[in-house]
């Protein structure tokens, strides 16, 4: 591992420092004041302002302000890096050609230069998986609600696997569905797919419920966190919503809901 750094280097210099850095498969970050462009499916420019540009070998480009997580602009790997002068301007330029595509970012001003020769071959490891929470669930059905009983785990379905297939402690039977992420609409409809399938098991009359013959059969979808709108989704068609705080987490990418669930 081998990292260089640069204070206020002139548009020559960076530019000079890039194109070695992308020669010799480093990672290049610069913080500076830029304005950037982007052309391809759509179009846009971003006005000046203080960011970090973030160059990958893998032709990764990425521009972050100072708020959010999310960088504001940003290339894909599989394109490629380059960096230019342009009108006195150091120009970092990312382009791919399938879809064509192009991310210009013009530095007005650098403040600072980083080269970093990074090895890293290690595979990242998630804890608290969903494979967790069924082997958790699995042997502590309690968590869910007192008394509730694990009758099979991933009863195959024509719609896919329910999660588990239990009984409740008066011998309701109840469809669970498990979610590592927050709980959407979509979590919401594939609960509901389930459970209807015990509504076709027999044309019994509905009474304040969904039943399987002379049974009633609650819906009950479990995840981390969900928001009100998935909640009274589930409310109005009724069908229960169980928060496992156990496997909450502050990775937002992971917990990050659609648009459309609030």
């Amino acid at each position: 591992m081998v990292a260089e750094q640069l204070d206020a280097p002139d548009p020559e210099t960076l530019v000079a420092e890039a194109k070695a850095a992308f020669r010799d498969g480093a990672m290049l970050t610069v913080q500076a004041r830029c304005e950037v462009e982007y052309e391809g499916r759509t179009s846009g420019y971003l006005g000046p302002g203080d960011r970090v540009l973030v160059a990958k070998p893998d032709g990764t480009f990425l521009v972050h302000q100072p708020t959010g997580h999310k960088p504001v602009n940003w290339m894909p790997g599989g394109g490629t890096v380059s960096a230019r002068t342009s009108e006195d301007d150091a120009v970092l330029l990312a382009r791919r050609t399938n879809p064509s595509e192009r991310v210009e970012a013009r530095i007005l001003d650098a403040y600072g230069l980083t080269r970093f020769d990074a090895t890293d071959g290690a595979t990242y490891e998630e804890s608290g998986t969903e494979a967790e929470m069924h082997e958790y669930i699995e042997a502590n059905p309690d968590v869910l609600e007192e008394g509730l009983r694990i009758v099979e785990h991933e009863r195959e379905s024509k719609y896919g696997f329910i999660d588990f297939f239990a009984r409740d402690e008066e011998g309701t039977p109840v469809v669970v569905e498990v979610k590592r992420i927050q709980a959407t609409l979509n979590h919401f409809d594939q609960l509901q797919r389930y459970v209807s399938l015990y509504e076709e098991r027999e044309d019994s009359p509905r009474e304040g419920g969904v039943t399987a013959g002379n049974e009633t059969v609650r819906g009950m979808l479990v995840a981390p966190d969900a928001s009100e709108r998935v909640q009274r989704a589930l409310r109005d068609n009724d069908l229960e919503f169980v928060a496992l705080s156990k496997f909450d987490t502050d990775a937002k990418g992971s917990m990050e809901a659609k648009l459309t669930d609030f």
